[in-house]
């Protein structure tokens, strides 16, 4: 069994938590949990597609018109939580995570709108902090297997055993009998020091559109479509390059890098955080579609909540 490495150092016995994923979801699970004194290791198998690494980071409830839906309470309680998680991510970490308060809506008609509390951050920064202290191994797990003993994890890097596994795989929780299926979302990252802050345009074609400004460049976003592909499509391509003239008329585009992303969506719209349905031991934690960034902090309470509780068994 090879062992899992990390900043804070090398294990040396079985974890009492093993999560499943190690993107924006997984690795903020994995944080949370180490946080409250559980030792944690993060099975990642480093997919192309994963959703954080073409996230936007935007944290914008009404601009994502959830005002009205069953998902308002829970984004308001992350907002909440944002600020002071993005402080304890940079100083467990020393790592900036780029949060910053402010979007600008801009409407059909009449002046640009702004809520309160709303805000933007760097999915990939927020990843790479989460994971700082947290033992990560590249790993792809093949199954998951209750037994007597805890949860028996296979993977192709050797077999481990832990009481309780978390399942945030994303899109690919589906191979574990989570009922969640593919929506691509392709964006574009203009080479642009362009400080546009963070803007959110009337939607067009039935997508969202809007940019910001990250460290990695300017982003822009975003297509959606029903689909595992993770190369990128140049109709979408096109399209995207027109938002950003509409959004951010100053940036250059010679160098725009298209940004492609498998958002795990459910039937419902709902994200599953709680027990897996048939697998005693597990715990789920996936189905956010395009809100990982904006319900990341509750979701990771929730986890730690069914963990303490023992609630998954």
């Amino acid at each position: 069994m090879p062992a899992a490495s990390s900043a804070s150092g090398t294990r040396t016995g079985p974890p009492e938590v093993i999560v499943v994923g190690g993107g924006l979801i997984g690795a903020l699970v994995a944080f949370t949990l180490r946080q409250a004194g559980a030792d944690v290791l993060v099975l990642d198998a480093g997919r192309p597609g994963a959703a954080w690494r073409a996230a936007a980071g935007l944290l914008t409830p009404d601009g994502e018109g959830l005002r009205q839906s069953p998902l308002w309470a829970s984004a308001q309680e992350s907002l909440r939580r944002w600020p002071r998680l993005a402080q304890r991510l940079e100083a467990v970490s020393g790592q900036p995570v780029f949060f910053r308060e402010g979007v600008r809506r801009l409407q059909a008609e009449g002046p640009a709108q702004v809520t309160p509390g709303e805000g933007s951050l760097h999915p990939p920064s927020v990843v790479g902090a989460a994971r700082r202290h947290v033992p990560v191994l590249p790993a792809r797990v093949l199954a998951l297997t209750p037994g007597p003993r805890g949860v028996r994890v296979v993977t192709d890097q050797g077999d481990w055993t832990a009481p309780t596994v978390v399942l945030a795989a994303g899109v690919w929780s589906a191979a574990f009998g989570v009922r969640v299926r593919a929506v691509q979302g392709q964006a574009l990252r203009l080479a642009s020091a362009l400080n546009c802050g963070a803007v959110y345009g009337p939607p067009a074609r039935g997508f969202a559109r809007y940019a910001l400004t990250r460290p990695d460049g300017v982003y822009v976003g975003a297509t959606s479509r029903a689909s595992w592909r993770v190369t990128p499509d140049e109709r979408a391509a096109r399209w995207l390059r027109g938002v950003a003239r509409q959004l951010v008329p100053g940036a250059a585009m010679g160098r725009a890098a298209p940004l492609v992303g498998l958002r795990p969506v459910t039937a419902s719209g709902q994200p599953l955080v709680g027990p897996h349905p048939t697998l005693p031991g597990v715990v789920v934690a996936t189905g956010h579609g395009r809100h990982g960034a904006l319900l990341a902090p509750v979701t990771a309470q929730q986890v730690l909540t069914l963990v303490q509780a023992g609630a998954y068994a």
